[in-house]
């Protein structure tokens, strides 16, 4: 099975786990630096509107709806998805990249941000996605994107792009079937970006807050300076 098909499924195979885990806050690195850390890149820019791109069990969602601001989630999780809709004040659609970017899914509205945290994943869904974010946002409107940083494979010998082994480990038993995920250099996400339309991208290293380890990088990306 393709390796985008098997994130997918992995996903809906633990929805109601990763649920659960969330709900505990069982994940450290989140719950001391990089949850709020993608909270306050958003809320930094004052939108009205956000689309939440992958939303998951949205967590996110539910923290800017909280500020006043108007969100709409999207995943391809249905489990998630309801959840979110059942728990969030905001709009929630299952969709996946591929839906959106062929054209299946329309949102019929633009976004003042569109913000994607640890959501994105695979390799064609994501070279898909990206370049039909820019005419999603309203003008001057800002991307964000949280992932792992890439800079944290510099010290494994194993800094090139490409796909590699992901494990739920550390997790808890209720998670199975764990999938390979496409990781980009730092180099690659930010040329990546740019070819996808974005000619204006920053990124911010966020790191522990008492070892100083690198967890995660934030991209801000705009299609003007």
């Amino acid at each position: 099975m393709p390796g985008e098909e098997k994130i997918i499924q992995s996903w809906k195979k633990n929805a109601g786990s990763w649920i659960s885990l969330i709900g505990r806050n069982g994940i450290p690195s989140r719950e001391v630096a990089t949850n709020a850390a993608i909270l306050n890149a958003v809320t930094a820019l004052q939108p009205q509107s956000v689309l939440d791109l992958g939303c998951g069990e949205g967590w996110l969602s539910a923290a800017l709806a909280q500020q006043g601001i108007t969100v709409t989630g999207t995943d391809v999780v249905p489990e998630l998805i309801n959840y979110a809709a059942q728990h969030i004040k905001g709009i929630f659609h299952v969709a996946g990249y591929d839906d959106i970017s062929k054209g299946r899914f329309q949102f019929g509205k633009h976004f003042d941000t569109i913000v994607s945290n640890f959501a994105l994943l695979g390799k064609e869904s994501v070279d898909n996605i990206l370049p039909c974010l820019p005419a999603l946002l309203q003008p001057d409107g800002t991307l964000l994107i949280q992932t792992l940083h890439p800079w944290a494979y510099k010290g494994l010998g194993d800094y090139f792009t490409g796909w590699k082994q992901g494990s739920w480990d550390g997790l808890g038993d209720g998670f199975t079937e764990p999938y390979e995920w496409y990781f980009r250099t730092l180099e690659d996400w930010t040329g990546l970006l740019h070819q996808s339309g974005f000619g204006h991208v920053e990124h911010t290293d966020v790191r522990h807050p008492q070892n100083g380890n690198l967890l995660s990088v934030i991209f801000q990306c705009r299609e003007k300076y």
